[in-house]
């Protein structure tokens, strides 16, 4: 489903929100940073409902006199996937967790699909099949 973030500058950071799901927001160091951050957040905010909010076009959002957004804003188109997953808490050695950005750019900066990719290899390497 793709729904439209707008994200603006604020000092040292990058801030996103998406007006369609309930205003979430993320920030990031950088405006790559902040995209990944804000369609992982927005994953997260979906796995739980039951129904996905309609997305609303760019000129609904920007012509509403109901969402205020940024006037420096960049409107940006993110795609968010949604599955039924289920949050778990994960430890991590911080020397690791430090150096896991880099390996991050071919998941869009989403940790939980790195991560999960790795344990899909591990079970196809076992021929162990999920559903």
């Amino acid at each position: 489903m793709e729904y439209i973030a707008f994200i603006h500058k604020e000092e040292d950071d990058y801030v996103a929100v998406v007006p369609d799901l309930n205003f979430i927001s993320s920030y990031g160091d950088t405006f790559i940073d902040v995209v990944h951050y804000i369609v992982e957040a927005s994953e997260l905010y979906c796995e739980d409902l039951k129904t996905l909010p309609k997305a609303s076009t760019l000129e609904i959002l920007m012509n509403s006199k109901d969402i205020e957004i940024e006037k420096n804003a960049t409107p940006q188109l993110i795609n968010i996937k949604v599955e039924k997953l289920k949050r778990i808490n994960v430890m991590m050695r911080r020397d690791i967790i430090e150096i896991l950005p880099e390996r991050l750019v071919e998941f869009n900066g989403n940790r939980s699909a790195y991560l999960q990719n790795l344990v899909i290899q591990d079970l196809n390497s076992h021929h162990i099949a999920i559903s």
